[in-house]
C-alpha cells in the first residue's frame, strides 16, 4: 500500500500558534507513514519540520499590526497582486506534484477569509482531483459582530468532508464561538487538544517562567514581569521572548532585570521549561495553555485582548471556572497584581491530571487516515 499523501495549508499572521499546531499534526502524520507537504504562508520561524515532512515556504504575508488591520509582506510592504499570484502558483504546483488524498486547511474556512483568493481555486482543483477536504480549527474563534460572517463560513465549509475542532466540548464546545456549529452535523468532530509528548514533572523547580507565545505581542506582559520579579527577590524568574520577539526590546529588559532574572529569546525547549517551573505566567494562547495543562504546572494567564480579540479571554475564563488557572485581565495588569497572582499560584496544592482530553494529536491522525480506509 502506498503512503497516504497529505497537503496541509497554514497561515500565521502575528503569533506562531497556527503554525505550531500544523507542525504537530504534520509530524504525527509522518510518523504514521504519510507523505506530508506543509505549505506555510507566514514569516519563517527558527524551527525545522519533523522528519518526513516537506516544508514549502510561500512568499510571506503577516499582519501589519496587532489589530490585524491589514496585511503586509515580510518587509512591511502592501500585499499586491504579484504576491498573491506567486503564492497561488506555488500551491498549484505542489498540488499537481503531490496529488494529495487529503488537503487540510488550518483555520480556514472559519477564519483567514482574506486568503480565499488563493485557497478557493486550490480547493476547487483539489476536489476535481478527488482530494478529501478537511478543516483543522482551534477550540475558540474570535467573536464576530456580524452573524453573516458565520453564515459565510458555514457556506464555505460545505465542500469539506470533516471539520476537526482541536478542543474538548467539556471545556469549550465549538458552538460557543461558532453559532451554527450544529448545522455541520456529523462532519464536526471535537478531537481533544493537540499536545506534544510532555511529561508531568515529579518535582517542581523554583523558577517563574514568563512567556508570550511567538513573542510578536506580549511586550506589556514582559515589561510588567520585570518589575514584578523585583518585588519577589527570593525567587528566580525566566522571561522567554519567543521566536519573533524584538531583540532590542529583550536587551532593554535584560538591562533592567535584577540578579536572578533571565531574559532570553526563542527556546525550543520552552515546553520542558514550563513543565519544570514553579509557576507559568503567559497569555492564554492555545499552545502554551495546552502544554501547561499537560505538564501540570500552576498557571497565571494574562489573555491577549487588544483590538477586540476575545479568543484568549474565553479560553482563560473557561479554565479559571474549573480551577485550572488564575486569570489577570490585560486591562488590570500591573507589577503588584502580577506578583500577587504568582504568590497565590505558588501557594496552591499540587493537582492531578486535568479531566480534559489532551490526546487530540493522535485522534486527529486517526480520523484523517480513517477517511482513506
Amino acid at each position: 500500500m502506498s503512503a497516504p499523501r497529505v497537503l496541509i495549508w497554514v497561515q500565521h499572521l502575528l503569533g506562531t500558534g497556527h503554525l505550531r499546531r500544523a507542525h504537530l499534526l504534520a509530524a504525527a502524520l509522518a510518523e504514521r507513514g504519510a507523505r506530508v507537504v506543509l505549505a506555510s504562508g507566514g514569516p519563517p520561524v527558527p524551527w525545522s519540520p519533523a522528519p518526513g515532512v516537506e516544508l514549502v515556504q510561500l512568499p510571506p504575508i503577516r499582519a501589519a499590526d496587532s489589530r490585524f488591520s491589514t496585511l503586509a509582506t515580510a518587509e512591511g510592504a502592501p500585499v499586491d497582486d504579484g504576491v498573491w499570484a506567486a503564492r497561488r502558483a506555488i500551491l498549484e504546483e505542489r498540488l499537481e506534484a503531490l496529488r494529495p488524498q487529503i488537503l487540510v486547511s488550518e483555520h480556514y474556512p472559519f477564519g483567514r477569509g482574506a486568503f480565499a483568493r488563493e485557497l478557493e481555486p486550490l480547493l476547487a482543483r483539489a476536489t476535481a482531483l478527488g482530494t478529501v477536504l478537511v478543516a483543522s480549527v482551534r477550540d475558540v474563534l474570535v467573536s464576530k459582530a456580524d452573524p453573516a460572517k458565520h453564515r459565510a463560513a458555514l457556506a464555505r465549509a460545505a465542500a469539506y468532508r470533516r471539520v476537526l475542532v482541536h478542543g474538548d466540548p467539556a471545556l469549550i464546545p465549538f458552538a460557543a464561538s461558532f453559532s451554527p456549529a450544529a448545522e455541520l452535523g456529523s462532519r464536526l468532530v471535537h478531537t481533544g487538544y493537540l499536545a506534544g509528548p510532555i511529561a508531568r514533572s515529579a518535582e517542581r523547580g523554583d523558577e517563574v517562567v514568563v512567556s508570550a507565545g511567538g513573542g510578536a505581542v506580549g511586550r506589556a506582559l514582559r515589561a510588567v514581569a520585570i518589575e514584578a520579579a523585583a518585588s519577589l527577590p527570593d525567587r528566580p524568574w525566566r522571561i522567554v521572548g519567543g521566536p519573533v520577539a524584538d531583540p532590542d526590546e529583550l536587551a532593554e529588559l535584560a538591562a533592567k532585570a535584577r540578579p536572578g532574572v533571565i531574559v532570553e529569546g526563542h527556546r525550543a525547549d520552552l515546553p520542558e521549561l514550563v513543565a519544570r517551573a514553579a509557576v507559568s505566567v503567559s497569555q492564554a494562547g492555545y499552545n502554551t495553555v495546552v502544554e501547561t495543562l499537560a505538564s501540570g504546572t500552576p498557571m497565571v494567564l494574562v489573555p491577549f485582548a487588544e483590538g477586540g480579540e476575545d479568543e484568549q479571554t474565553r479560553r482563560a475564563e473557561a479554565l479559571a471556572a474549573r480551577g485550572l488557572a488564575r486569570v489577570l485581565p490585560e486591562a488590570e495588569l500591573s507589577p503588584a497584581g502580577l506578583a500577587r497572582a504568582v504568590l497565590a499560584a505558588l501557594a496552591e496544592p499540587p493537582t492531578g491530571p486535568p479531566d480534559i482530553r489532551l490526546d487530540g494529536t493522535t485522534r486527529s491522525v486517526e480520523l484523517l487516515l480513517d477517511l482513506l480506509a
